[in-house]
């Protein structure tokens, strides 16, 4: 689990490179002009422009903001992202 840097390599942002990402288009059919912001067609609209990856990282960015916002050191907020990764795999190989 790389996403989160508690296991592995560091992110592009850190390296100097930038992975390629889909631009966020409207879903088919729909113009960005015609919907309002906080409609549930714009909302749709872009989430299918993100992989399950990027949803994937989002998550993980938000739970660290989250645990380093409520008082928790960097390394603890990793270590407790770490945590939670091998509490998920091993109900994975159980279940």
């Amino acid at each position: 689990m790389t996403e989160d840097g508690t296991t592995g390599g560091k992110p592009a942002a850190m390296t100097g490179g930038s992975p390629r990402r889909p631009a966020a288009t409207p879903a088919s059919g729909q113009s960005a002009d015609a919907l309002p912001t906080g409609s549930p067609q714009a909302r749709d609209a872009l989430r299918a422009a993100l992989t399950a990856q990027d949803v994937r990282r989002l998550t993980l960015f938000n739970w660290r903001y989250s645990l380093e916002s409520a008082g928790f050191t960097s390394q603890q907020a990793a270590h407790l992202l770490f945590l939670k990764w091998l509490h998920a795999r091993r109900h994975r190989a159980v279940g």
